[in-house]
């Protein structure tokens, strides 16, 4: 619950919040506490086109003056963005496209040559047929799926 996420990071930060928070999930963001519920009903009545919900818990949980940054992709409006929130706290927020092709050649080269080693996020494995259930428990947080590498 979101009330469990905030108690967790405000005892691991000594009571003030993250010094940053990343909201790298964008409108894809599913949540169950009531205002999340609400942003599916009124995307369901198109009454709105994104769903604010993990950009909502970065500005709630971020401490004063922290920043809040925004890799995650909206393709509309936002309903209920907590501008407030965000002003009281003097929160710096940082937000756009990311750039991956600028780093995506480097990255990759870094891989090849072994200095850097991107398994430790792969959580499963699967034949390409069946990654209609990797999405399924991807999508779910079932059996600590953290990324999915499919084969062809």
């Amino acid at each position: 619950s979101d009330e469990y996420i905030f108690d967790k990071l405000k005892e691991m930060t000594g009571g003030r919040g993250p010094d940053s928070c990343i909201d790298a999930v964008g409108l894809e963001a599913h949540g169950t506490s009531p205002d999340a519920i609400l942003d599916r009903v009124k995307a369901a009545a198109f009454l709105a086109t994104d769903r604010p919900h993990a950009l909502r818990q970065a500005i709630n949980a971020c401490r004063k003056g922290g920043t809040v940054s925004i890799p995650g992709v909206y393709g509309g409006f936002l309903d209920k963005f907590p501008l407030g929130a965000a002003f009281n706290k003097g929160l710096t927020l940082k937000m756009g496209q990311t750039h991956m092709h600028k780093y995506m050649r480097p990255l990759l080269g870094r891989i090849e040559k072994g200095e850097i080693d991107p398994s430790f996020i792969i959580t499963h494995r699967m034949m390409l047929d069946d990654a209609p259930h990797g999405y399924e428990i991807f999508k779910h947080k079932q059996d600590n799926c953290i990324k999915i590498v499919l084969k062809p």
